[in-house]
């Protein structure tokens, strides 16, 4: 049921997460030299610890239960809960980002770039597709309560 409202909204997390792969989320200064840090070019970097292995997990947790979750749409109920779990992994997910220390040699200069905030657009719009399901959720059983 492309045609939903919020099948747009969990389309457009799915590829924030795809997005938040390849963009950088970190820029750091490393002997007067600047580098962007991504989560797939950090998993390969022998520079980062393994703490880089959360956000990657959980944001590919994200893409998976928002995909099974644009095919659930014959459960609502089920669909609204976990369209809930989604924003609050979504919220791991920048945590994640601000709290763990991904290096394991000396850095200067670390800042946040663009990709770290883009788990936020992805929580705001499962917000509104949890928000879409549960108005449907109502219509249908004012529809049912009326018959």
């Amino acid at each position: 049921m492309i045609q939903r409202k919020q099948t747009l909204f969990l389309l457009a997390v799915v590829l924030i997460g795809f997005i938040m792969l390849f963009v950088p989320f970190i820029s750091y200064n490393r002997t007067g030299a600047y580098f962007n840090l991504a989560m797939i070019s950090a998993i390969n970097s022998a520079e980062i610890t393994s703490d880089i292995y959360y956000p990657f997990i959980i944001n590919a947790f994200v893409i998976i239960l928002a995909t099974i979750i644009i095919f659930l749409f014959k459960n609502r109920v089920l669909q609204y809960k976990l369209v809930n779990l989604l924003a609050f992994l979504n919220i791991f997910v920048i945590g994640s980002f601000f709290l763990l220390d991904f290096f394991t040699i000396a850095v200067e200069n670390v800042s946040f770039t663009f990709g770290a905030f883009l788990p936020v657009i992805s929580a705001v719009l499962a917000y509104f597709a949890g928000h879409f399901i549960k108005k449907d959720e109502e219509m249908v059983r004012n529809a049912d309560r009326i018959r």
